[in-house]
């Protein structure tokens, strides 16, 4: 007699990370909460990247920024099993990660340093120093943004969420959303002229 796997039922079989990685989020979320560990595993994969770029801009290259992004992918996992409600993964995540950089930031001393000295662009190792000078300055332009500002226009560069979920990740209206990010581009195109004026 051969003997066959009988089904738990409301358990999800076990998938390797090739076919996990081609789900929804909202999938992935289903089989974690269900629980299949690999589903989250899944989720840190596709997202830790992404949201790490999101935080050492925010901390404007700080060494934090690793750290941070931990504690988003340790709360999340809790956050997850502990109840069941619906939600949209991306800018939920987004939105916790906006949250710690904020944390980070308010407690941190005022810096002088350059996100540019940290990351220096492409060109400045092919020698173009001009094109060096006009990346430092838009980087510093980013930096001098409100938090608000900066963080809406670089989540909405960096992903391009919907005007909705940018909205939902930073606990705020549509209307505020688009507001932000007009006074964020009006502000770096301000600086860029008083630059070319100078």
């Amino acid at each position: 007699m051969t003997l066959r796997a009988v089904p738990i039922r409301g358990a999800h079989p076990v998938q390797g990370p090739s076919l996990l990685r081609l789900r929804s989020d909202e999938t992935l979320v289903a089989r974690f909460r269900g629980g299949d560990a690999g589903a989250y595993e899944a989720i840190v994969a596709r997202y830790r990247e992404r949201l790490l770029a999101y935080a050492r801009s925010v901390l404007r290259g700080s060494d934090e920024a690793e750290d941070v992004i931990q504690d988003v992918f340790l709360r999340a996992h809790r956050a997850l099993l502990a109840d069941d409600r619906a939600m949209t993964l991306k800018p939920w995540l987004y939105r916790i990660a906006h949250n710690r950089c904020m944390d980070v930031l308010r407690r941190q001393v005022p810096q002088t340093d350059e996100l540019s000295e940290q990351h220096p662009s492409a060109l400045d190792v092919a020698g173009h120093a001009q094109a060096r000078e006009e990346f430092e300055a838009i980087v510093a332009d980013i930096g001098g943004l409100p938090d608000q500002q900066r963080s809406a226009l670089l989540i909405r560069e960096l992903e391009g969420l919907s005007y909705e979920d940018l909205a939902t990740t930073l606990d705020t209206t549509v209307g505020a959303i688009k507001s932000l990010l007009v006074r964020a581009r009006v502000n770096l195109a301000e600086a860029a002229e008083a630059r070319a004026a100078a």
